[in-house]
């Protein structure tokens, strides 16, 4: 086994794909600015720029994770909306086990329930929507795919 295959952890796998090394300069900001999408897309600055570097050889857009991350963002909040209905839900119970009727503010919690299943409906579409555009853009899989599935 060669030196380079013998490195220990991530390198290991990438040992066989990435054997080459392409050095560029940058300044400060557009540093700044690789970072920053590296980070936005869940990537090492080095491999943001080798996936997005391969995407524009390939015509293909870079790497993101934007819109999923977005989604998830709506999810969340969607989902807190919906632990606040169930905590409603539990005291007009106790309301109509007290005194025989659903409590006035019923019909307004059933209301912003209603909203909140809609986000929550929403947000799923984007993220179905985000897998599909992944999907499609993809016209040859990231590096770190055919990495693997080479091994």
């Amino acid at each position: 086994m060669s030196a380079v295959g013998q490195r220990a952890g991530r390198a290991r796998r990438y040992a066989k794909a990435r054997d080459r090394q392409v050095k560029f300069r940058a300044t400060a900001e557009e540093h700044a600015l690789l970072v920053e999408a590296a980070r936005s897309a869940g990537l090492t600055p080095s491999g943001y720029a080798a996936e997005a570097a391969l995407a524009a050889a390939r015509g293909v857009r870079a790497p993101s994770l934007l819109p999923v991350r977005e989604a998830l963002v709506e999810l969340m909040a969607a989902r807190t909306q919906v632990r606040r209905f169930a905590v409603n839900v539990n005291q007009a119970v106790k309301a109509l086990n007290a005194t025989g009727e659903a409590p006035e503010w019923l019909a307004t919690a059933v209301a912003i329930t209603d909203r909140a299943v809609l986000r929550l409906d929403g947000a799923a579409a984007d993220l179905v929507h985000a897998a599909r555009s992944a999907r499609r853009s993809a016209v040859a899989p990231p590096l770190a795919l055919a990495a693997r599935e080479e091994s």
